[in-house]
């Protein structure tokens, strides 16, 4: 388990930001399962997770590729400093910072950069906190 550090942060930020959307769906459904990474995204086919995951597969319409980015950053923050199982399970919990809401929930409704910035804003807190 490892603390969060503004180094790992920015290269998070660096990795959702230009990593392929086929690696970045692969991660989420490698990490998630297909039903939950599907789930975040906004996808009614849950097989279409694994297509965008395909190197030769299709590209995502813009908001899909945005939450896959985002989910990325947040699953990748959880996941390092805790694991993937903490991750999945911080992802489906109801959230104070959240206003007791889902941060899944969240981030398949975003559309604006404040909505996705609160789910990360949320992930990081606890990715950085220290016992």
């Amino acid at each position: 388990m490892s603390i969060l550090t503004v180094p790992e942060a920015e290269r998070l930020d660096h990795d959702a930001a230009t990593l392929p959307v086929a690696e970045i769906a692969a991660y989420l459904q490698r990490s998630l399962g297909q039903q939950m990474a599907a789930f975040l995204a906004g996808l009614s086919d849950v097989k279409q997770i694994g297509r965008y995951a395909r190197e030769d597969g299709p590209e995502p319409r813009a908001a899909v590729a945005c939450r896959l980015r985002h989910g990325y950053k947040i699953v990748r923050m959880i996941g390092d400093a805790y694991d993937a199982e903490t991750a999945k399970a911080w992802l489906v919990g109801t959230n104070t910072r959240l206003d007791d809401q889902a941060p899944i929930e969240l981030l398949r409704a975003a559309k604006s950069p404040e909505e996705f910035t609160a789910v990360v804003r949320a992930a990081r807190q606890l990715a950085s906190f220290q016992t």
